[in-house]
């Protein structure tokens, strides 16, 4: 009876063991993945505009769109501040690559919209709709109706969720009060606004810092605190190994009057781990990927992945080397 009751404590304790350590590396993961984002993130809560995009006006009433179009750098986006009623409505132009937001249906601008001169829009999800045309949803923008071929949004609740952005083109470039622009380089992008034939004369101003989403990495304090919380995990992760080992001092101290060299009782002892370290990964690695993916702001990289599961695996794997040893000795 007592051989049966101290099994079933010793499962109950290697559960404890396996969710703790579940917690531990979950932190882990999720924060490497975090802190690989925090730029993406950032975005979000600026209103999708990248830390070194240049904000300006501009002396020029009337623009030549092709011209624009053309003396836009490449791997560049431009943005059009418009007037609108609670919606942040913005004229946008991509040129090249760029990371465009999350598309929840639909498709998002191709670069033959902007130099068809077509009349097109992406809105977020919590954009309403009230027109269509010969079953097309349509967006009204100065007495002209835009086609909506997209929606953006993701599991968070941003700005991007009542944005309005309509391709940029000659029919609303002049309605703009505001410009933004982010290149592959802020050279580029000086370079840029510093067309006088074009823009005549630019006045840069400071952007906005919305931080709706208060996820946003400043100064560091998200890591320093994510570091803390990790801390934290490690040392009662620790403890409870400790605890582990200490209930197997019957079975080590039997081992070795049996003549069970210390290799071999470290080695049994570390087979007797292995099992509920690969559990505690396995549910930190879903439950990571499963968060990440519906935040979907969260981009998981399976290498990354990889290589946090090895260092974790030997890290704790080594811990239990360790402590074995020191109790043998």
């Amino acid at each position: 009876m007592n051989i049966i009751r101290l099994t079933a404590r010793i499962r109950a304790f290697d559960i404890f063991l396996v969710v703790v350590m579940s917690l531990f590396c979950f932190s882990c993961l999720f924060t490497m993945f975090y802190h690989q984002n925090v730029n993406h993130i950032q975005k979000l809560s600026n209103n999708f505009y990248d830390e070194d995009s240049l904000f300006f006006r501009t002396s020029q009433a009337n623009f030549d769109f092709t011209s624009l179009y053309d003396s836009l750098p490449h791997n560049s986006v431009l943005f059009s501040k418009f007037f609108g009623r609670g919606e942040d409505i913005r004229g946008v132009v991509y040129k090249g690559s760029y990371a465009s937001p999350n598309i929840t249906s639909g498709r998002f601008f191709e670069e033959t919209d902007f130099t068809s001169n077509a009349h097109l829009a992406v809105i977020g999800k919590d954009v309403p709709i009230r027109k269509t045309v010969h079953n097309k949803k349509m967006i009204e923008f100065n007495n002209l109706n835009y086609e909506v071929i997209g929606t953006i949004g993701y599991n968070l609740p941003t700005r991007m969720d009542r944005t309005i952005l309509l391709n940029l083109n000659a029919d609303n470039i002049t309605s703009s009060v505001e410009y933004i622009v982010s290149s592959s380089s802020v050279q580029d992008s000086f370079n840029f606004i510093g067309n006088e034939n074009m823009f005549g004369q630019v006045t840069l101003f400071e952007r906005e810092n919305v931080n709706i989403l208060h996820l946003v990495d400043q100064g560091n304090r998200q890591l320093i605190t994510s570091i803390i919380f990790i801390f934290i995990l490690l040392v009662n992760s620790l403890s409870v190994l400790i605890f582990w080992i200490e209930k197997k001092n019957n079975e080590m101290r039997i081992k070795w009057n049996n003549g069970y060299s210390k290799r071999k009782i470290i080695i049994d002892n570390w087979k007797d781990f292995a099992p509920l370290l690969s559990t505690a990964l396995v549910l930190a690695i879903c439950s990571s990927w499963f968060i990440g993916g519906y935040l979907q702001s969260i981009h998981v990289s399976v290498l990354h992945t990889l290589v946090g599961m090895i260092i974790l695996f030997c890290s704790f794997s080594l811990s239990v080397i360790f402590i074995s040893y020191r109790k043998l000795a």
